[in-house]
Order: structure tokens, then sequence, then C-alpha cells
């Protein structure tokens, strides 16, 4: 993902802010250097993601990262002939997207409630977490694009986890690669810099916005984010909670998105580095909507979209649509889906002299045991 680095450079930290039996850790890879590496370093970087599928097929992709201390970005998107087909600028909470698409560009907007990340792939969770379903080890020390770095390794606790493997940057605690395999100890995806500069010179243009005016679409607004029953209360409709839930997982986060027009509920949980997502709407069974690209398998109700590093399941129930994307089994994800159940709001025993009645979501500690994941796929 093109912004996983600076994800890991938050749970990293742990491993680096203390002595490790393998190797003793650089003075200069400190806790505090790594919390705050997207605040106090600007950087200029090539990104190259490559995942790998069963039949052995390789999907890759390339970005061009600009990021300018402390909250602005801009990623370039190449097609494979080189030119730019997509640009992404954030500037603080406002995201800015222009596609190219033959000889038409479009362009929208988007805006971000209570984060600092570029949820498209910049992805944070938590570090608790990390450490009660993770062994985090320092192995050894390497050297990438000429840079010293260190080298971790994340041991799932629970099977069927993904393991990973990463290169951190030990001047600015920003990660310089990953490996992802799966329970088998194939390698199902890596990410890497290609080319890398620290305090790069940056024109003040870059990150300029002017030409979205009069042209932009607005999409998918986060428009509330806390508890259920803000959540509830924005979406207008009643949420569903998974009964289960993997091992080693905990809800991180709701939020309502304005997609289309219409309120969509995103749940994001997470066992600290392996991620799902519960997206809800309102949709009947014959409702259109756009579905992922090939045939799905057919388990029961549940349809399913398996793309090797993630698996994307959609299943129609209660009058909604629900859409699960995660990295973890496809057994898990279904049975995550298959066990919603209608979070009945409760009345307070003791209604206030004004009469106004309580409503508290009775399926919260349900959702206590939930999990995280940001959506890490772009459209």
């Amino acid at each position: 993902m093109m912004f996983r680095p600076v994800f890991l450079c938050f749970v990293a930290a742990a491993c680096l802010s203390s002595p490790s039996p393998v190797r003793a850790v650089d003075p200069d890879v400190t806790y505090q250097k790594i919390m705050e590496a997207p605040a106090r370093v600007s950087y200029r970087a090539t990104m190259t993601k490559q995942r790998f599928n069963a039949a052995g097929d390789t999907t890759r992709y390339v970005q061009r990262i600009t990021h300018q201390r402390p909250d602005r970005d801009r990623i370039d998107i190449p097609d494979s002939d080189g030119r730019i087909r997509e640009v992404i600028i954030r500037v603080d909470d406002d995201i800015y997207r222009r596609k190219a698409s033959g000889d038409s560009l479009f362009y929208s907007h988007r805006r971000q409630s209570n984060s600092n990340l570029l949820d498209m792939n910049l992805e944070f969770s938590s570090l608790d977490l990390l450490q009660t379903n993770y062994e985090l080890e320092i192995t050894g020390a390497d050297r990438l694009l000429d840079r010293p770095v260190a080298v971790l390794a994340f041991k799932p606790r629970h099977p069927g986890r993904m393991t990973m493997k990463a290169w951190i940057d030990e001047e600015t605690g920003l990660v310089m690669r990953t490996e992802e395999r799966n329970e088998a100890g194939v390698l199902v995806e890596e990410l890497f810099l290609t080319e890398f500069e620290k305090d790069p010179s940056i024109p003040p243009d870059l990150f300029a916005t002017e030409e979205w005016t009069g042209k932009s679409v607005e999409i998918n607004q986060v428009i509330a984010c806390g508890s259920i029953s803000e959540v509830q209360q924005e979406a207008d409709f009643r949420l569903n909670a998974p009964v289960y839930v993997p091992p080693g997982f905990a809800l991180q986060q709701r939020r309502v998105i304005q997609h289309h027009g219409r309120p969509l509920v995103h749940f994001m949980y997470s066992d600290g580095l392996s991620r799902i997502s519960l997206f809800q709407r309102i949709a009947s069974s014959e409702a259109s909507h756009m579905s992922p690209k090939g045939t799905p398998e057919l388990l029961g109700d549940v349809r399913v979209w398996d793309r090797g590093p993630y698996s994307i399941l959609r299943r129609h129930y209660d009058g909604k649509l629900f859409t699960v994307i995660g990295d973890v089994a496809v057994s898990e994800s279904v049975e995550l889906l298959t066990s919603l159940c209608t979070i009945k709001p409760a009345v307070s025993a003791s209604p206030s002299p004004t009469g106004y009645t309580s409503w508290i979501g009775a399926g919260a500690g349900v959702l206590a045991v939930g999990l995280l994941i940001l959506w890490r796929r772009r459209r």
C-alpha cells in the first residue's frame, strides 16, 4: 500500500525503543523519532508494491510520493508508459484526486473527520494490540539505498495471520521495505523504495489545489466518527455488529461516510497488524451496486472475491448490503459476516424530567470484541 511505511513507523516504536538480544539498538533509532517522523521529516520517494497470488501472477504498482512535514502529501501514479494517470493531494484534512481516463480528466474531493491520515493506505493501529498478538524482534542490520536500516520481524501468536518483516531507516524512522508472508511462509506482498530523498526542495505550487475549483465532485466525505450512538444517529438506520470476531482482534474506530449521497457505515478492526473492514449501508437485494471485478465464489449467501493477500466478501441481509475487506482467512471473514446481529437501542430506566429518552447501543459490548482495518485497496 502506498503509505504503509508510515504505519510501521508507529508500530515499530516499541521494538526500537528498548534493547534487543539480537542487536543493540542505535541511539538514533528511538521511540520519539519514529513516532514523530511524519511531522519531522520531509521526503520524496518512489515506492513499488508487488502482490503475488497462488497462480504465480504478480500485480505491480508504482507511486511517486512527496511528503512535506507535517501534513501535506502528494502522490503521482504513472501508467505503464510513465505518464501520470492519477494525482492525489492531501492538505490537512482535505484530499483531492485527479484521474485520467482516455482524453478526459475526472476531479474529486473529500474531507476527513478527526484524522490526519490519508486513509487510502496510510494506516495505523494499536501498539498494545500489536504487542499482545505479535512477537516483535529486531533481527539484524542492513543497508538500503545506501542508508543504514534496522530489520524487524512481526511474528503472529495466532494461526492464520501474516508474518511481516520491515526495514526501518535508522536516521528518520521511516520504513524502507516490507515483506508479508502467509502462514505457509509464501511471500504474498512486498513494498520497497527504489528512490529516497530526505528534505528535498519542494516547489511552492506542488500542493496547489486551484485546479479543482469548480471541477471536483464531493465523494466519500467522513461525516461522523465516535460512539455507536453518534454513528447510528448520523447514519439514520439501525446498525449491525458481528457476534464472532477472529481471535486477537478488537474494534478500533466507527465512522459514517457520505458515499454517493447516502450514508455508509464503516467499522474498522485490527489485531495490531492484520486488518478487517466491515461496511454496511441500506440496500435491497435487487439494488444496483458496483461489484468487484471477476466471478465470486458463493458460500451460502456470501459472495467471495479472493485477491490473494486480501479478500472481499459481500452479503445482503436485514435490508442492507454488508461488505468485508480483510487479510485474514476467508473462513474467518465468512464466519464474521454470517454472525451479524442488529444493535437494538435500550431505553433508559430513568428518563430525565424533560421526558428525554436515552438511547444506548446495546450491541456496544459485542463491538468491544470486534476488529480494525483502513480500507487498503484503491479502487
